[in-house]
């Protein structure tokens, strides 16, 4: 994370200057009661040998055989995945945040439930429930499936995300939970995420469309792999994310209150 000790006095008074009439900037906390539940389907297929393919909510899919053993997905995260019975499997998931997920297929193979136990940087834990329908024909944990319900014991619950000027006319954008931190400025140029938490390989660009409204560009590896709209309410009192993986028809709607 750099740190900005020092300013000289131009670029202070301009920052202030920026700060006060900016509806972003300030320190905004996460809703989860006023974040709607988005509706995901996800992918599994049997390329035998006990050998997956997992297709979840972003789009991105995993190849994995169910025997434990820890692998890289292609987004970089260390994954592992195993078979614990007929109706039951396991993942354990570093992104670099820890998540267990369970999986269960119900005994007429109708319904499946993903349970995550996930645990942040700060050490709180969190779980969600989401169960699923079968989308088409299958069998046992194999098929498409959508979710129908989502139940959340969130750790996000009261997250800061705090946003400040950067240089003259960009923003700071880090969520000290995560230790991720984003700095840039809306001249269509690629910004490298800089925070403890961010990944090497992920990046952001974007424009102002208009004082309170940003369109943003994620990339991982170069690569699109996410578009993401901030919002400030016209009351300037709630900043609405909607986020939009780009290999993926979900979307995600995040509602964050100003401190």
């Amino acid at each position: 994370m750099r740190l900005y000790g020092l300013l000289i006095a131009g670029i202070l008074t301009s920052a202030n200057l920026f700060a006060a009439s900016d509806p972003f900037v300030g320190t905004w906390i996460y809703n989860a009661q006023k974040s709607p539940k988005p509706t995901i389907t996800y992918g599994i297929k049997d390329l035998g040998a006990d050998r997956y393919a997992l297709t979840g909510s972003t789009g991105e899919t995993t190849e994995i055989k169910a025997d434990g053993v820890s692998i890289k997905s292609p987004s970089g995260a260390t994954v592992s995945f195993k078979k614990v019975d007929d109706h039951n499997w396991e993942m354990v998931r570093y992104d670099p945040d820890k998540t267990v997920r369970t999986y269960t297929v119900s005994a007429d193979d109708k319904t499946l439930t993903l349970h995550d136990v996930y645990t942040i940087a700060t050490g709180a834990q969190g779980e969600t429930t989401t169960t699923y329908a079968r989308r088409s024909p299958g069998h046992s944990i194999f098929g498409e499936w959508q979710s129908v319900s989502m139940v959340e014991k969130s750790a996000s619950e009261g997250i800061k995300m705090i946003i400040e000027p950067f240089e003259t006319d960009g923003l700071r954008f880090s969520v000290p939970a995560y230790k991720h931190l984003a700095e840039m400025k809306f001249d269509g140029k690629v910004y490298a995420d800089s925070g403890p938490g961010d990944t090497d390989s992920s990046s952001t660009s974007g424009k102002r469309i208009n004082p309170s409204l940003l369109q943003l560009e994620g990339q991982r590896n170069g690569k699109p792999d996410d578009t993401e709209e901030f919002k400030v309410s016209e009351d300037g009192k709630t900043l609405t994310i909607v986020s939009r993986p780009v290999k993926s028809s979900a979307v995600f709607t995040t509602v964050w209150d100003k401190e």
